[in-house]
C-alpha cells in the first residue's frame, strides 16, 4: 500500500546489474548481502510514504519485527521480502527478483565460516567488506599487508603475535585463502601504500624476506594491483602512524568504509553511518592516502627492495 503521495521506487541502482531484462545480485557475501537488503527495503517503505509503525498495522505484523529487518537484527525471509516490496508498490519483476535473490543470498554461511572460532567478530566485519568491495586500499606502516604476505612471511608473524600452533595455523590458512580469492586479475583494484620500514624489517630470515620481495613484485604485475613504498627521506607526512583500510563498493558511490588500527584497538567508520556529523570520515582518510600516494610514495622496484637488503 503506497501511502498519498508516495511512489515506488528502484532498488536496483546500487546492488544488482542489469543487461536487457536480466538483473544479477553482485557476488557480495552473506553480511553485506543483509546489509544492501535491509537498506533497499527501508528506502522502498519511505518511497512509499509509510512509516514502520504504519507497516506494522497495515500487515498486522509486531512494531518491533519491522524496526528489526530494517535494523539487520533479524534475517528475513524471501516470503517476507515479497510481502514487504508487495505493500511498498514495488512490482517490477526485476527488482522483485533481485531482492529476493538477495534475500536468498544473504542466509547463506559466509566463506570463511570455518573460520569463526579463530577470528573476532569485529574481523568477521573486516572480511565482509573485504570480499565485496570493488576497490581496496591500504596503508601500512609496520608489516606487509595480508593480502600481499608469503605463507612463510605470515606464519612468521602469526607465531610472534599469537598464541598456539593451531591458532596459527589457521590464521595463515585465512590469509592465503583471502589472496586466492581477491588477489588475482580478476579482483577488485587493490592499492598499497607501504613505508619503507615495512620492508627494512626483518619478519623471519633473510631468506623469507627475499621471497617476500619477490612475492611484492610478482603481485605488482597484476593489472588491477599497485604497490608503492614511501621511503625514508621523505620525512613526515600525513597520517604516518597508523594503518588503515578503505573499502569502496560496486555501484555505490556514496559508500565507502575505512578499517583503522590502534594501540586502542580496531575501528570501523561507514561514510553512510556518519551522516552529516562532523567526526573524521572515511573519504578524509582517501584524501590522505592520494596525497601520500601521489605525493611521496614511489614505484616498488628490484632496485628498491634488493638494494639494500
Amino acid at each position: 500500500m503506497v501511502a498519498d503521495g508516495g511512489q515506488a521506487v528502484s532498488l536496483l541502482t546500487d546492488n544488482a546489474g542489469c543487461v536487457g531484462t536480466e538483473c544479477q545480485v553482485a557476488q557480495e557475501e552473506p553480511g553485506f548481502q543483509r546489509a544492501r537488503l535491509r537498506d533497499r527495503l527501508r528506502k522502498a517503505r519511505e518511497g512509499a510514504g509509510l512509516k514502520q509503525r504504519e507497516v506494522a498495522e497495515q500487515l498486522d505484523w509486531s512494531p518491533s519485527k519491522v524496526i528489526r529487518i530494517e535494523a539487520g537484527t533479524v534475517g528475513v525471509s524471501v516470503t517476507d521480502v515479497r510481502v514487504l516490496l508487495g505493500h511498498y508498490g514495488i512490482t517490477d519483476q526485476a527488482q522483485v527478483k533481485a531482492l529476493t535473490d538477495m534475500a536468498r543470498a544473504a542466509r547463506q554461511p559466509p566463506w570463511w565460516a570455518p573460520y569463526r572460532s579463530w577470528v573476532s567478530q569485529d574481523f568477521e566485519t573486516y572480511l565482509g567488506y573485504e570480499s565485496s568491495a570493488s576497490v581496496i586500499r591500504n596503508f601500512e606502516p609496520h608489516v606487509v599487508p595480508g593480502l600481499l604476505q608469503t605463507e612463510e612471511y605470515a606464519r612468521e608473524l602469526m607465531t610472534r603475535t599469537n598464541a598456539g600452533t593451531e591458532a596459527t595455523e589457521q590464521l595463515v590458512q585465512l590469509r592465503i585463502e583471502r589472496q586466492d580469492r581477491l588477489v588475482r586479475a580478476d579482483g577488485p583494484d587493490i592499492f598499497c601504500v607501504l613505508d619503507e620500514a615495512v620492508l627494512r624489517r626483518a619478519v623471519g630470515s633473510r631468506e623469507t624476506m627475499k621471497r617476500q620481495y619477490e612475492k611484492l613484485l610478482t603481485v605488482s604485475e597484476l593489472p588491477n594491483v599497485t604497490v608503492r613504498v614511501v621511503p625514508f627521506d621523505a620525512g613526515v607526512y600525513r597520517q604516518f602512524r597508523s594503518p588503515y583500510v578503505l573499502f569502496e563498493f560496486p555501484g555505490d558511490e556514496d559508500e565507502m568504509v575505512a578499517y583503522l588500527e590502534s594501540a586502542d584497538g580496531e575501528v570501523i567508520i561507514s561514510e553512510k553511518a556518519l551522516g552529516r556529523t562532523s567526526q573524521r570520515r572515511p573519504t578524509d582518510y582517501l584524501d590522505d592516502f592520494w596525497d601520500v600516494e601521489r605525493g611521496v610514495a614511489t614505484e616498488v622496484t628490484r632496485e628498491f627492495l634488493f638494494g639494500q637488503s
